[in-house]
């Protein structure tokens, strides 16, 4: 099975979040929870930021200027429980299909994932 090739000059940031929110239901996250919801700012940001290494918390402080309500250790356990809480069939029956390699649970921490999608878009 292929990868899915996607098209990396988005024109809008509409067409950005709509294929991120389309990558991460496909991993079988629930796009409505805050924590996925942080975690498409967190892919957004690192995609925007051109920056080849990423300092997980920078992202977090990021977020934290526009999620006032939040503190970084919320952003980063609300982020972590979105990501564990993922519906694991929908993950293991996509993943080659986005990533172009065979399903690695190791992908499935905060900053893993966060690169992984941004690398993609």
């Amino acid at each position: 099975m292929e990868s899915v090739q996607y098209e990396s000059n988005l024109k809008t940031k509409n067409e950005q979040d709509i294929l991120i929110r389309d990558i991460l239901r496909s991993l079988g996250l629930n796009t409505s929870h805050k924590g996925t919801i942080l975690l498409i700012e967190a892919i957004k940001y690192v995609y925007n930021s051109n920056t080849e290494f990423i300092i997980i918390d920078n992202i977090y402080s990021l977020i934290k200027e526009n999620y006032k309500s939040f503190n970084i250790s919320q952003i980063k356990m609300t982020i972590k429980y979105a990501i564990d809480h993922r519906i694991e069939e929908k993950t293991v029956k996509n993943f080659k299909r986005i990533f172009g390699f065979d399903y690695d649970e190791y992908i499935f921490t905060n900053k893993n994932i966060i690169e992984e999608i941004a690398r993609i878009i």
